[in-house]
Protein backbone atom coordinates (compact mmCIF):
# COMPACT_ATOMS: atom_id res chain seq x y z
CA UNK A 1 0.00 0.00 0.00
CA UNK A 2 1.14 3.23 -1.08
CA UNK A 3 1.62 6.38 2.10
CA UNK A 4 -1.00 8.57 0.94
CA UNK A 5 -3.61 5.32 1.11
CA UNK A 6 -2.32 4.22 3.78
CA UNK A 7 -2.97 7.80 5.73
CA UNK A 8 -6.19 7.36 4.22
CA UNK A 9 -6.98 4.33 5.85
CA UNK A 10 -5.67 5.26 8.87
CA UNK A 11 -8.34 8.04 8.89
CA UNK A 12 -10.87 6.08 7.37
CA UNK A 13 -10.52 3.60 10.25
CA UNK A 14 -11.55 6.14 13.11
CA UNK A 15 -14.47 5.93 12.19
CA UNK A 16 -16.33 3.27 14.64
CA UNK A 17 -19.64 3.03 12.23
CA UNK A 18 -21.81 4.39 15.72
CA UNK A 19 -24.06 5.97 13.00
CA UNK A 20 -24.76 9.12 14.87
CA UNK A 21 -24.37 11.16 12.18
CA UNK A 22 -26.82 9.45 9.75
CA UNK A 23 -29.59 11.72 10.21
CA UNK A 24 -27.97 14.71 9.65
CA UNK A 25 -26.47 13.75 6.15
CA UNK A 26 -28.88 15.70 3.51
CA UNK A 27 -28.09 12.88 0.54
CA UNK A 28 -29.10 10.54 3.18
CA UNK A 29 -32.12 11.72 4.48
CA UNK A 30 -33.27 11.86 0.81
CA UNK A 31 -32.89 8.06 0.37
CA UNK A 32 -32.36 6.14 3.41
CA UNK A 33 -28.95 4.83 1.16
CA UNK A 34 -26.81 3.38 3.67
CA UNK A 35 -24.15 4.18 0.46
CA UNK A 36 -25.33 7.90 0.32
CA UNK A 37 -24.46 8.49 4.14
CA UNK A 38 -21.22 9.45 6.23
CA UNK A 39 -20.44 5.67 7.70
CA UNK A 40 -21.47 4.16 4.64
CA UNK A 41 -18.81 6.49 2.29
CA UNK A 42 -16.38 5.77 4.90
CA UNK A 43 -16.59 1.90 4.24
CA UNK A 44 -16.66 2.11 0.58
CA UNK A 45 -13.37 4.55 0.94
CA UNK A 46 -12.05 1.88 3.19
CA UNK A 47 -12.66 -1.14 0.86
CA UNK A 48 -10.99 0.42 -1.82
CA UNK A 49 -7.98 2.06 0.05
CA UNK A 50 -7.26 -1.46 1.25
CA UNK A 51 -8.06 -3.16 -2.16
CA UNK A 52 -10.95 -5.06 -1.51
CA UNK A 53 -13.19 -2.44 -3.86
CA UNK A 54 -12.57 -1.48 -7.06
CA UNK A 55 -12.96 1.61 -8.48
CA UNK A 56 -16.20 1.59 -10.53
CA UNK A 57 -18.70 4.15 -11.55
CA UNK A 58 -21.14 2.38 -8.88
CA UNK A 59 -18.88 2.89 -6.17
CA UNK A 60 -17.83 6.11 -6.87
CA UNK A 61 -21.42 7.38 -7.41
CA UNK A 62 -22.40 8.04 -3.89
CA UNK A 63 -19.18 9.62 -3.08
CA UNK A 64 -19.88 11.70 -5.97
CA UNK A 65 -23.08 12.33 -4.72
CA UNK A 66 -21.66 14.03 -1.41
CA UNK A 67 -22.34 17.80 -0.87
CA UNK A 68 -19.40 17.78 1.54
CA UNK A 69 -21.91 20.04 3.82
CA UNK A 70 -19.91 18.43 6.50
CA UNK A 71 -22.77 17.83 9.03
CA UNK A 72 -21.64 14.60 9.81
CA UNK A 73 -18.18 16.07 11.46
CA UNK A 74 -20.34 18.30 13.90
CA UNK A 75 -21.53 14.99 15.63
CA UNK A 76 -18.93 12.96 15.11
CA UNK A 77 -17.76 11.48 18.78
CA UNK A 78 -14.95 10.27 16.82
CA UNK A 79 -13.38 13.76 15.01
CA UNK A 80 -13.49 12.02 11.75
CA UNK A 81 -11.66 14.43 9.42
CA UNK A 82 -14.47 13.48 7.00
CA UNK A 83 -13.98 17.15 4.30
CA UNK A 84 -9.95 15.92 4.53
CA UNK A 85 -10.77 12.12 4.03
CA UNK A 86 -13.17 12.89 1.27
CA UNK A 87 -11.20 15.01 -0.52
CA UNK A 88 -7.87 12.98 -0.60
CA UNK A 89 -9.89 10.03 -1.53
CA UNK A 90 -11.15 12.01 -4.85
CA UNK A 91 -7.19 13.48 -5.12
CA UNK A 92 -6.32 10.35 -4.99
CA UNK A 93 -8.84 9.08 -7.97
CA UNK A 94 -9.19 11.57 -10.11
CA UNK A 95 -11.54 11.70 -12.94
CA UNK A 96 -11.57 7.97 -12.79
CA UNK A 97 -14.89 6.21 -13.80
CA UNK A 98 -16.58 9.35 -14.42
CA UNK A 99 -19.03 9.64 -17.05
CA UNK A 100 -17.31 11.87 -19.75
CA UNK A 101 -20.74 14.06 -19.21
CA UNK A 102 -19.41 14.81 -15.61
CA UNK A 103 -16.15 15.80 -16.83
CA UNK A 104 -17.14 17.38 -19.40
CA UNK A 105 -20.09 20.08 -17.02
CA UNK A 106 -17.35 19.87 -14.01
CA UNK A 107 -14.34 21.33 -16.67
CA UNK A 108 -16.18 24.28 -18.25
CA UNK A 109 -17.65 25.47 -15.02
CA UNK A 110 -14.53 25.69 -13.09
CA UNK A 111 -12.80 27.30 -16.29
CA UNK A 112 -15.48 29.62 -16.78
CA UNK A 113 -15.76 31.03 -13.11
CA UNK A 114 -12.14 31.22 -13.18
CA UNK A 115 -11.92 33.46 -16.40
CA UNK A 116 -9.86 36.82 -16.39
CA UNK A 117 -13.25 38.06 -18.23
CA UNK A 118 -15.13 37.22 -15.43
CA UNK A 119 -18.15 39.74 -16.54
CA UNK A 120 -18.09 38.79 -20.15
CA UNK A 121 -16.71 34.94 -20.96
CA UNK A 122 -18.23 33.88 -17.39
CA UNK A 123 -21.29 35.33 -17.81
CA UNK A 124 -21.98 33.69 -20.72
CA UNK A 125 -20.84 30.48 -19.81
CA UNK A 126 -23.09 31.09 -16.85
CA UNK A 127 -26.14 32.12 -18.98
CA UNK A 128 -26.01 29.18 -21.31
CA UNK A 129 -25.82 26.89 -18.36
CA UNK A 130 -29.10 28.71 -17.22
CA UNK A 131 -30.58 26.95 -20.60
CA UNK A 132 -29.42 23.46 -19.05
CA UNK A 133 -31.46 21.33 -17.02
CA UNK A 134 -30.14 21.84 -13.44
CA UNK A 135 -28.78 25.88 -14.45
CA UNK A 136 -32.61 27.28 -13.15
CA UNK A 137 -29.94 29.08 -10.05
CA UNK A 138 -28.14 30.77 -13.19
CA UNK A 139 -30.92 32.33 -14.51
CA UNK A 140 -32.13 36.14 -13.85
CA UNK A 141 -28.36 36.90 -12.50
CA UNK A 142 -28.06 40.65 -11.19
CA UNK A 143 -26.05 43.17 -12.87
CA UNK A 144 -22.56 42.27 -12.85
CA UNK A 145 -18.99 43.99 -11.85
CA UNK A 146 -15.89 44.95 -12.99
CA UNK A 147 -13.60 43.77 -10.43
CA UNK A 148 -10.94 46.61 -11.55
CA UNK A 149 -13.38 49.19 -9.66
CA UNK A 150 -12.97 47.09 -6.51
CA UNK A 151 -8.93 46.62 -6.42
CA UNK A 152 -7.00 48.44 -4.28
CA UNK A 153 -6.71 50.75 -1.25
CA UNK A 154 -10.33 51.88 0.08
CA UNK A 155 -9.06 53.60 3.36
CA UNK A 156 -11.14 53.97 6.67
CA UNK A 157 -13.47 57.34 7.14
CA UNK A 158 -12.14 59.16 10.33
CA UNK A 159 -9.86 56.99 12.76
CA UNK A 160 -9.35 53.78 11.40
CA UNK A 161 -9.83 50.98 13.50
CA UNK A 162 -8.62 47.72 11.54
CA UNK A 163 -6.74 46.75 8.26
CA UNK A 164 -8.49 44.32 6.70
CA UNK A 165 -8.03 42.39 3.42
CA UNK A 166 -10.95 41.06 1.19
CA UNK A 167 -11.05 38.13 -0.45
CA UNK A 168 -13.06 38.61 -3.72
CA UNK A 169 -13.90 34.38 -5.00
CA UNK A 170 -14.52 33.95 -8.42
CA UNK A 171 -17.82 34.41 -8.72
CA UNK A 172 -18.50 37.85 -7.20
CA UNK A 173 -18.25 40.00 -10.50
CA UNK A 174 -20.74 37.34 -12.16
CA UNK A 175 -23.11 36.79 -9.52
CA UNK A 176 -22.45 39.14 -6.22
CA UNK A 177 -21.52 42.14 -7.32
CA UNK A 178 -23.85 44.12 -4.97
CA UNK A 179 -22.16 42.63 -2.06
CA UNK A 180 -18.67 43.86 -2.90
CA UNK A 181 -20.27 47.33 -2.96
CA UNK A 182 -21.66 47.09 0.02
CA UNK A 183 -18.84 45.90 1.98
CA UNK A 184 -16.38 48.85 0.15
CA UNK A 185 -18.97 50.99 1.25
CA UNK A 186 -19.69 50.28 5.07
CA UNK A 187 -16.38 48.49 6.22
CA UNK A 188 -14.35 52.29 5.73
CA UNK A 189 -17.82 54.00 7.03
CA UNK A 190 -17.46 51.88 10.51
CA UNK A 191 -13.84 52.28 10.56
CA UNK A 192 -11.84 49.74 8.68
CA UNK A 193 -9.42 50.24 5.91
CA UNK A 194 -9.66 47.65 3.05
CA UNK A 195 -7.21 46.35 0.71
CA UNK A 196 -8.51 44.29 -2.23
CA UNK A 197 -5.21 42.67 -4.01
CA UNK A 198 -5.22 42.38 -7.97
CA UNK A 199 -3.46 39.25 -8.29
CA UNK A 200 -5.69 36.98 -6.05
CA UNK A 201 -7.23 34.00 -7.37
CA UNK A 202 -10.43 31.40 -6.84
CA UNK A 203 -9.78 29.81 -3.53
CA UNK A 204 -9.57 26.62 -5.39
CA UNK A 205 -12.45 24.59 -3.42
CA UNK A 206 -14.03 23.74 -6.63
CA UNK A 207 -10.70 21.82 -8.14
CA UNK A 208 -10.13 20.38 -4.55
CA UNK A 209 -13.77 19.17 -4.30
CA UNK A 210 -13.32 17.48 -8.02
CA UNK A 211 -10.19 15.42 -7.33
CA UNK A 212 -7.80 17.90 -9.16
CA UNK A 213 -5.41 19.06 -6.26
CA UNK A 214 -2.71 20.08 -8.39
CA UNK A 215 -4.60 23.03 -9.52
CA UNK A 216 -5.92 23.96 -6.61
CA UNK A 217 -2.60 23.97 -4.91
CA UNK A 218 -1.76 26.63 -7.96
CA UNK A 219 -4.54 28.96 -6.86
CA UNK A 220 -3.49 28.69 -3.62
CA UNK A 221 -0.05 29.92 -4.09
CA UNK A 222 -1.14 32.89 -5.82
CA UNK A 223 -3.78 33.56 -2.99
CA UNK A 224 -1.06 32.97 -0.44
CA UNK A 225 1.57 35.61 -2.13
CA UNK A 226 -1.36 38.07 -2.58
CA UNK A 227 -1.97 38.69 0.73
CA UNK A 228 1.57 38.05 2.22
CA UNK A 229 3.56 40.96 3.14
CA UNK A 230 0.78 43.46 4.12
CA UNK A 231 -0.23 44.19 7.66
CA UNK A 232 -3.54 43.06 7.76
CA UNK A 233 -5.71 42.13 10.82
CA UNK A 234 -7.66 39.64 8.94
CA UNK A 235 -8.75 38.77 5.45
CA UNK A 236 -12.23 38.70 5.03
CA UNK A 237 -14.32 36.51 2.86
CA UNK A 238 -18.10 37.09 2.31
CA UNK A 239 -18.96 33.89 0.73
CA UNK A 240 -19.03 31.44 3.47
CA UNK A 241 -17.99 28.15 1.01
CA UNK A 242 -14.61 30.84 0.25
CA UNK A 243 -13.85 31.36 3.63
CA UNK A 244 -13.86 27.37 4.71
CA UNK A 245 -11.61 26.34 1.77
CA UNK A 246 -9.41 29.52 3.36
CA UNK A 247 -9.60 28.70 6.49
CA UNK A 248 -8.28 25.14 6.23
CA UNK A 249 -5.33 26.07 3.25
CA UNK A 250 -3.35 22.92 3.22
CA UNK A 251 -0.31 23.45 0.52
CA UNK A 252 2.51 20.62 -0.01
CA UNK A 253 5.12 23.18 -0.98
CA UNK A 254 4.35 26.32 1.18
CA UNK A 255 2.96 25.22 4.37
CA UNK A 256 4.13 28.18 6.38
CA UNK A 257 2.91 30.16 3.53
CA UNK A 258 -1.10 28.38 3.78
CA UNK A 259 -0.76 28.45 7.67
CA UNK A 260 -0.20 31.62 7.42
CA UNK A 261 -3.46 33.17 5.56
CA UNK A 262 -5.64 30.81 7.39
CA UNK A 263 -4.84 32.43 10.71
CA UNK A 264 -6.24 35.71 9.30
CA UNK A 265 -9.23 34.37 7.77
CA UNK A 266 -11.84 35.64 9.20
CA UNK A 267 -15.89 35.50 7.94
CA UNK A 268 -17.31 39.09 7.68
CA UNK A 269 -20.09 38.70 9.69
CA UNK A 270 -17.61 37.12 13.02
CA UNK A 271 -15.00 40.47 11.90
CA UNK A 272 -18.04 42.57 12.30
CA UNK A 273 -19.95 40.92 15.36
CA UNK A 274 -16.57 40.69 17.29
CA UNK A 275 -14.29 43.66 16.15
CA UNK A 276 -17.10 46.82 15.62
CA UNK A 277 -17.84 48.04 18.85
CA UNK A 278 -21.97 49.20 19.27
CA UNK A 279 -21.18 53.13 19.27
CA UNK A 280 -20.02 52.23 15.83
CA UNK A 281 -23.22 51.39 14.48
CA UNK A 282 -26.31 53.55 13.51
CA UNK A 283 -29.04 51.83 12.04
CA UNK A 284 -31.99 53.17 11.07
CA UNK A 285 -35.39 51.26 11.68
CA UNK A 286 -36.52 48.67 9.91
CA UNK A 287 -40.04 47.06 10.78
CA UNK A 288 -39.41 43.66 9.28
CA UNK A 289 -38.97 39.92 9.78
CA UNK A 290 -35.91 38.76 8.77
CA UNK A 291 -35.32 35.21 8.24
CA UNK A 292 -31.29 33.98 8.97
CA UNK A 293 -30.09 30.97 6.71
CA UNK A 294 -27.01 29.49 8.03
CA UNK A 295 -24.76 28.08 5.49
CA UNK A 296 -23.33 24.79 6.19
CA UNK A 297 -20.05 26.09 5.81
CA UNK A 298 -20.45 29.05 8.08
CA UNK A 299 -21.92 26.59 10.70
CA UNK A 300 -19.22 23.69 9.83
CA UNK A 301 -16.28 24.94 9.11
CA UNK A 302 -16.14 28.64 10.50
CA UNK A 303 -17.61 28.14 13.31
CA UNK A 304 -19.70 31.73 13.36
CA UNK A 305 -23.24 30.25 13.42
CA UNK A 306 -25.34 32.74 15.34
CA UNK A 307 -22.96 36.05 14.80
CA UNK A 308 -25.63 37.12 11.74
CA UNK A 309 -28.07 37.09 14.18
CA UNK A 310 -26.35 39.56 16.31
CA UNK A 311 -25.46 42.39 13.63
CA UNK A 312 -28.94 42.26 12.77
CA UNK A 313 -30.50 42.50 16.29
CA UNK A 314 -28.99 45.37 15.80
CA UNK A 315 -31.46 46.62 13.61
CA UNK A 316 -33.88 48.71 15.52
CA UNK A 317 -37.88 47.21 14.97
CA UNK A 318 -36.29 43.98 13.04
CA UNK A 319 -37.78 41.05 14.27
CA UNK A 320 -34.43 38.46 13.51
CA UNK A 321 -35.34 34.60 13.36
CA UNK A 322 -33.00 31.81 12.62
CA UNK A 323 -34.38 28.94 9.80
CA UNK A 324 -35.24 25.79 11.80
CA UNK A 325 -32.48 23.33 11.77
CA UNK A 326 -34.28 20.76 9.76
CA UNK A 327 -34.02 23.05 6.66
CA UNK A 328 -30.50 23.78 7.13
CA UNK A 329 -28.86 22.37 4.23
CA UNK A 330 -30.20 24.15 1.10
CA UNK A 331 -28.56 21.48 -1.30
CA UNK A 332 -26.47 23.84 -3.22
CA UNK A 333 -22.90 23.08 -2.02
CA UNK A 334 -20.96 25.29 -4.69
CA UNK A 335 -21.39 23.50 -8.67
CA UNK A 336 -23.10 20.41 -6.69
CA UNK A 337 -26.67 22.23 -7.86
CA UNK A 338 -25.96 21.92 -11.40
CA UNK A 339 -23.53 18.91 -11.13
CA UNK A 340 -25.75 16.88 -9.02
CA UNK A 341 -29.66 18.86 -9.99
CA UNK A 342 -31.84 16.09 -9.02
CA UNK A 343 -30.43 15.98 -5.80
CA UNK A 344 -30.05 19.12 -4.94
CA UNK A 345 -33.42 20.55 -5.86
CA UNK A 346 -34.41 17.36 -3.55
CA UNK A 347 -32.83 19.02 -0.60
CA UNK A 348 -33.93 22.49 -1.44
CA UNK A 349 -37.53 21.68 -1.15
CA UNK A 350 -37.65 21.07 2.35
CA UNK A 351 -35.31 24.24 3.04
CA UNK A 352 -37.70 26.39 0.97
CA UNK A 353 -40.33 24.74 3.05
CA UNK A 354 -39.25 25.99 5.95
CA UNK A 355 -38.64 29.64 4.32
CA UNK A 356 -42.17 29.37 3.72
CA UNK A 357 -43.45 28.50 6.75
CA UNK A 358 -41.72 31.49 8.38
CA UNK A 359 -43.30 34.17 6.08
CA UNK A 360 -39.82 36.53 5.63
CA UNK A 361 -39.91 40.17 4.66
CA UNK A 362 -36.16 39.17 3.95
CA UNK A 363 -34.03 36.05 3.51
CA UNK A 364 -30.48 36.70 4.29
CA UNK A 365 -27.53 34.25 3.62
CA UNK A 366 -23.93 34.45 3.44
CA UNK A 367 -22.92 32.11 0.69
CA UNK A 368 -23.62 33.21 -3.09
CA UNK A 369 -24.18 29.75 -3.91
CA UNK A 370 -27.28 29.28 -1.49
CA UNK A 371 -28.49 32.61 -2.49
CA UNK A 372 -28.68 31.48 -6.27
CA UNK A 373 -30.07 28.28 -5.29
CA UNK A 374 -32.77 29.30 -3.00
CA UNK A 375 -34.12 32.23 -5.01
CA UNK A 376 -34.20 29.76 -7.86
CA UNK A 377 -36.21 27.30 -5.07
CA UNK A 378 -38.70 30.17 -4.10
CA UNK A 379 -39.04 31.74 -7.59
CA UNK A 380 -43.14 31.87 -8.44
CA UNK A 381 -43.43 30.55 -5.08
CA UNK A 382 -43.01 34.07 -2.81
CA UNK A 383 -41.54 36.97 -3.71
CA UNK A 384 -38.73 37.74 -1.10
CA UNK A 385 -35.78 38.95 -1.55
CA UNK A 386 -33.22 36.78 -1.02
CA UNK A 387 -29.95 38.91 0.18
CA UNK A 388 -26.33 38.93 1.73
CA UNK A 389 -26.28 40.18 5.20
CA UNK A 390 -24.11 42.95 4.88
CA UNK A 391 -25.90 44.25 2.07
CA UNK A 392 -29.17 45.18 4.48
CA UNK A 393 -26.59 46.85 7.16
CA UNK A 394 -25.22 48.80 4.33
CA UNK A 395 -28.78 50.38 3.68
CA UNK A 396 -29.35 50.92 6.97
CA UNK A 397 -26.13 52.62 8.22
CA UNK A 398 -26.70 55.87 8.53
CA UNK A 399 -22.93 57.25 9.12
Amino acid sequence: MTAPLDSLLADADLCVKCGLCSPHCPTYRQTSDENESPRGRIALIQGWAAGRLPLTAALREPLDDCLLCRNCEAVCPAKVPYGNLMDRFRAETGQRQKSLAARAMSSALRKALRSPALSSLGRRALDAAAQLPGGSAWKHLPPAGNPEDWYGDHPAAGESLSHVGLFLGCTAAVADAATVSAILELLPRLGVSVTVPKNQACCGAMDLHAGDAATAHGLMSRNIEAFAGQPLDAVIGFASGCSATLMEYRHPADTAGAESLSAKVQDIGRFLAERIPAERWALAPLRARILVHNPCSLRNVCKSEGKVEVLLGRIPEAEVITLPGKGRCCGAAGSYMIEHRRMAEAIRTETVEAILAAAPDYLVTSNIGCALHLRAGLQGRADIPVIHPVQLLARLQRV
